[in-house]
C-alpha cells in the first residue's frame, strides 16, 4: 500500500510539473503563424495549362518542378506556349522531350533569380542579381506602335508582368530566353571589323583575361568585364592602319605583356570592370579601368553617351561617343561596346584646380542671368530640382543654394567673376550637408583651400563644418563665419590662411583644410557637413587643390577672372 501511495504522489508531482511546464512556456513567446492562399510558381503553372503547359513540363524534365513549388524568394521570366514552340521550330524539334535535358536545365537557370524583382524596379540595364545560370539579364524599355513595352534580353516581350505568387514574381515572355555563348574576348575576335583591336588584345595578353568564364576565374574583381573596342575604322582614321603601326607608336618597353608598357596600359584602359551596360555607364560619372589607377569620365549629352569628355586647364577635350547600335552586346562574362572615336590613356602631372563653385551647368544655361545681372537665384521648392553637380541634404523646408552675382554688393564685389553660391547649412531648416562634384582632379597630393566671403547672419552666428573628399576628411574645419586674420604671406600661410583675392579685405580670405591624396585621375566628391551653428549666410566662393609642392599663395584673382602675379 505504501508503494502504491508513493506511485500516486509521484504521478501527481509529475502532472504538477507537466501542468507548471505548460504554464511557463506559455510565457515565453507567442508564437504567430501566417499562411497565404497563393499557390507557389509551379502550382500556378499548373492553374494555366493554356499558357504555361510547354514551360511545365521542361520543370518535370528537369527536376525542377517540386523545387519551384517550395517556399522562397524567386523572380521567374516564364515563357509562354507559343514562345516554346518558336524555340523548338528554331532547333528542328516537335517537341520538349526532343532536347538534350543539360540544355532544358540552362534554359530553366537562365530564366530564373534568387531575388524578387518586380517591373518598377526594371531599369534601362541589368538587373541586380544574376540568373542561377550565371549571367545577367537585361531589360529595356520601348516604344512600338505607340505602345511600350518591356524588353528582356534583347530577345523577349514582357506580355503580362508581376504575376504575385508565394515564392516570388513570375513575368510571362513571348520568346526564350538565350544565353550568350561567347566571352567578351571572342565577340571581339569574331567580328572582322576589330581586326587591329583583337591583335593587340592577344600581343598584350588581355585576350584571355577577357576570355576566362566567370565559373573558372579566381579573380573576383574580374569575374565580369566591359570591353570598349575600337573598329578598324576608328584606329584607322586615328592614324593607326594596322597593329604593326600601333605596336610601333605605342609599345614602349619592347614587349607588350609588360603591365607598363604604354601599349599594355592603352589596351587595359578599354577595359572596365564589372559588366557594365550602356544605362549603367550614363548612371555613373566615371568608370575604373584595368589600367592602374586610370579611370574614364562619363558625360550623357541628350542620349549620346562622351568618353572622356573634359575641360582641362581650361580647353576642351571633345570626347569619345559610344555607338549605340553596336554596344550592349551580352558575353558569357560581361559585355562589349563599340566606340566612334578613338580614346588614349593620358598620364598626367598633378595640376592645381581653382574651382569656381558658382560656376555650373544650370546657372550657365541662363545666359541673361550668369555673370551679367545683379540678380539671385536660389535652388529650393520654387526653383525645382535637381541640380547635376550639387547636392544637399532636403529638409522640411527644402533650402537649397541660391547664385549671386553683383559687380557693387559688398559680398560678391570681390568673388571671382563677382558671384558666390550662398549655402544656408544647419539647424532643424537647413541642409546638414552639400554635397559638390568636382572639376576633374589628376591623382596626386593637393592642399585644399576653400576661398568664401565673411559673414554673420546676427552678432552670435557660429557655422562650424566639416569637408571631405570622397568620404576622407579634411583635418581643419571650415567656419564661414571666422574672419581671414591680419599679418604677412608667410605669417598667415603658417596658419593656414591666406588672401586669395586681390581685395586686401579681411572678409575676404582662403582657410587650408588639410592635404589630400587624390587615388584616381577623375571628377571627385567635395562635401561640406556641418558640425555645429546654423545661418542661411555662407558665401562660397572658391575651391583650390593646389599640388602640395606648388606656391599655394599666388597667383592671387582680380574680380575679372584675371591673375595676380607673384610680386
Amino acid at each position: 500500500m505504501k508503494c502504491i501511495s508513493n506511485l500516486n504522489r509521484f504521478i501527481g508531482l509529475l502532472i504538477s510539473l507537466l501542468i507548471l511546464a505548460g504554464i511557463w512556456g506559455c510565457k515565453k513567446e507567442s508564437l504567430v503563424y501566417q499562411t497565404t492562399t497563393d499557390v507557389n510558381m509551379t502550382s500556378y503553372l499548373d492553374k494555366y495549362p493554356e499558357t504555361f503547359s510547354e514551360f511545365r513540363k521542361i520543370l518535370d524534365i528537369t527536376g525542377n518542378a517540386s523545387f519551384l513549388n517550395a517556399y522562397g524568394t524567386y523572380t521567374l521570366f516564364a515563357p509562354t506556349n507559343d514562345a516554346i514552340n518558336a524555340y523548338l521550330k528554331g532547333l528542328g524539334k516537335t517537341s520538349v522531350d526532343q532536347v538534350d535535358v543539360n540544355v532544358l536545365k540552362d534554359m530553366v537557370r537562365f530564366h530564373l533569380l534568387s531575388d524578387t524583382i518586380r517591373s518598377n524596379q526594371f531599369t534601362d540595364g541589368k538587373l541586380p542579381s544574376l540568373t542561377m545560370y550565371g549571367q545577367y539579364l537585361i531589360t529595356q524599355a520601348k516604344n512600338v506602335g505607340g505602345v511600350t513595352k518591356i524588353v528582356v534580353n534583347r530577345q523577349a516581350n514582357i506580355v503580362q508582368a508581376d504575376i504575385s505568387v508565394g515564392n516570388g514574381i513570375i513575368h510571362a515572355i513571348d520568346q526564350v530566353l538565350i544565353p550568350a555563348k561567347y566571352s567578351v574576348a571572342q565577340l571581339i575576335e569574331n567580328n572582322p571589323k576589330y581586326s587591329i583591336f583583337t591583335q593587340a588584345l592577344k600581343e598584350t595578353g588581355l585576350y584571355d583575361t577577357l576570355n576566362i568564364l566567370p565559373a573558372n576565374n579566381p579573380n573576383q574583381n574580374r569575374k565580369f568585364l566591359t570591353a570598349l573596342a575600337e573598329s578598324d575604322s576608328v584606329l584607322n582614321a586615328a592614324g593607326f592602319s594596322s597593329y604593326a603601326a600601333l605596336k610601333a607608336r605605342l609599345c614602349t618597353t619592347g614587349n607588350p605583356k609588360d603591365p607598363t608598357d604604354s601599349l599594355f596600359l592603352f589596351m587595359a584602359y578599354h577595359i572596365i570592370t564589372d559588366a557594365k551596360y550602356l544605362a549603367d555607364i550614363a548612371s555613373s560619372q566615371s568608370q575604373v579601368t584595368l589600367a592602374p589607377l586610370e579611370v574614364l569620365t562619363t558625360t550623357l549629352t541628350g542620349t549620346t553617351i562622351l568618353l572622356n569628355d573634359i575641360t582641362f586647364m581650361g580647353v576642351h577635350e571633345p570626347g569619345a561617343p559610344i555607338d549605340r547600335a553596336g554596344s550592349d552586346n551580352s558575353a558569357a562574362n560581361g559585355v562589349m561596346h563599340s566606340l566612334l572615336s578613338h580614346i588614349v590613356l593620358k598620364i598626367r602631372k598633378p595640376v592645381r584646380v581653382d574651382w569656381d563653385v558658382a560656376d555650373f551647368p544650370e546657372i550657365r544655361k541662363m545666359t541673361s542671368i550668369f555673370r551679367k545681372s545683379t540678380t539671385t537665384v536660389a535652388w529650393d521648392e520654387s526653383a525645382g530640382f535637381p541640380l547635376s553637380t550639387i547636392t544637399w541634404q532636403v529638409t522640411k523646408m527644402v533650402f537649397g543654394p541660391t547664385y549671386s552675382w553683383s559687380s557693387a554688393s559688398s559680398i560678391t564685389n570681390y568673388a571671382l567673376y563677382s558671384d558666390i553660391l550662398i549655402l544656408p547649412i544647419g539647424g532643424p531648416n537647413r541642409p546638414a550637408w552639400f554635397e559638390f562634384q568636382t572639376p576633374l582632379i589628376v591623382r596626386g597630393k593637393y592642399k585644399v583651400w576653400v576661398g568664401y566671403r565673411n559673414q554673420k547672419q546676427s552678432s552670435g552666428s557660429t557655422n562650424v563644418n566639416q569637408c571631405l573628399v570622397d568620404g576622407v576628411p579634411l583635418s581643419k574645419l571650415l567656419e564661414f563665419t571666422v574672419p581671414r586674420p591680419t599679418g604677412g604671406d608667410a605669417e598667415l600661410e603658417a596658419q593656414g590662411w591666406k588672401q586669395y583675392t586681390a581685395n586686401t579685405s579681411g572678409y575676404w580670405g582662403a582657410r587650408l583644410l588639410g592635404v589630400i591624396d587624390i587615388q584616381t585621375t577623375s571628377t571627385h566628391i567635395f562635401r561640406i557637413q556641418n558640425i555645429s551653428g546654423s545661418q542661411n549666410n555662407n558665401n562660397l566662393d572658391l575651391i583650390q587643390f593646389i599640388p602640395i609642392n606648388d606656391d599655394q599663395v599666388y597667383p592671387r584673382f582680380n574680380p575679372d577672372g584675371t591673375l595676380v602675379p607673384r610680386p
